[in-house]
Parts: C-alpha cells; structure tokens; sequence
C-alpha cells in the first residue's frame, strides 16, 4: 500500500504498487508500519516498532507443556520465555532492555550464548537439543500496552486494529470477531465497553508491566 483514497473526508479504497482498489471500509492492521499507515490518512496512532530475537529448535519428544517465563532480568534481557510447540520444537525469544526501537531486523551475536545459557540453568535436558535458525521480528507496541481498536475521527470510513504488543496470534482470532460485528454495525452488549478500553482516541497513561 502507498496511500489511502480519501474524498471529503470518506475513505474510498487504497492505492498499493499493484493497482488501486475502491472499498467504503479500510482496517488499519499493518502492524509495525501501522503508524505510517495511518499518517496515509493525516492521523498520528502511536504504534512503535520493538525488534525482539528469537529461535527455534530441531523436533523432539514433548517432554514439558506450559510456556515457561522467566522474569528475572539480566544484562541485555528483561526477561525470556520458552514452550515447546506440539510438533516437537522448542521456540523461544528474548525481551530486549533496553528496547530496541525501530524497524532493524538484522540478527545479532549476542541473543543465542545469552538465550541459551539462561534456558539450559533452568532445564538441563535442553543442552543437546540443536537450533535450527534464529529470526528477529517487531513487536507493534503501544505505551500502555493495549491494542489499538476504533473508528478514525478524522476519516470515516477508516477503522484501526493495531498494536498487538507481540501479541497478535493469540488476540488476533478475538479481535477479527470484534472487527467483524463493527464493520457490520452488530455490536454486541460488552463490545461499547471493551472498545472504550482500546479507543485510538484513549488516554494512554498506564504502562505495560510486562513485555
């Protein structure tokens, strides 16, 4: 996308290095670049892209279940989290201290002797299990660390769901319910009181406590 079609203050579709397309409905959900996005539109949202590391491991009997997190923070980490997925990997990331804003993907040489050491104390029977690659993504943050759910004030027509916070797999089902009942103007009872909470238009005071 390259811009938003906008006349007398009504969205009308998007123009993208593919082509335009018209639509009376235009949902923000571009996760870390959903601030620029929204600036298509002459609107400030305050989305920041957060890069955190991560990795995967080869498969392996399921020898542990729940997600372990540790939140003891160290040099270079707030803390770290690990769960083995059902097919046999072992996935786990780091929360970067102090944060690494912006848009950098570049893996470094610090996250896997860091990451590793730290998960192998807690659970020996991790050492002999190999990598197979390392990745590091952005997490779309907010300052309060809630999503961004709402119609736009300024252009209507244009609705935002952003900023996940690096949580966006297990809101997104939820939040796409959300969007549809919005969109289809079929609110339920609770939905006046949950959008209040996430509203662009929100006072963003508080501050998440844990990333």
């Amino acid at each position: 996308i390259t811009g938003l079609k906008i006349e007398r203050g009504k969205i009308k579709g998007v123009i993208t290095d593919r082509g335009n397309y018209g639509a009376q409905v235009v949902i923000n959900a571009a996760g870390a670049w959903a601030a620029e996005v929204a600036k298509m539109a002459g609107i400030n949202i305050p989305v920041t892209p957060d890069s955190h590391e991560a990795a995967v491991t080869e498969p392996v009997q399921r020898f542990f279940h729940p997600m372990i997190v540790d939140l003891r923070p160290v040099k270079g980490s707030a803390n770290y989290y690990f769960y083995q997925h059902a097919t046999g990997q072992v996935i786990f990331c780091i929360t970067p201290s102090p944060s690494r804003w912006g848009f950098d993907v570049r893996e470094t040489s610090q996250f896997l002797p860091m990451v590793s050491k730290r998960m192998i104390d807690l659970m020996p029977r991790l050492k002999n299990i190999r990598v197979r690659r390392t990745w590091r993504g952005l997490y779309p943050m907010t300052p309060d660390g809630f999503p961004i759910v709402g119609w736009a004030k300024e252009v209507d027509g244009f609705l935002q769901a952003a900023g996940m916070c690096g949580q966006g797999f297990m809101l997104g089902p939820g939040v796409a319910e959300l969007l549809t009942r919005i969109v289809s103007g079929k609110p339920e009872p609770a939905d006046e009181e949950i959008l209040s909470y996430l509203s662009p238009y929100r006072s963003f005071v508080s501050e998440e406590k844990l990333k």
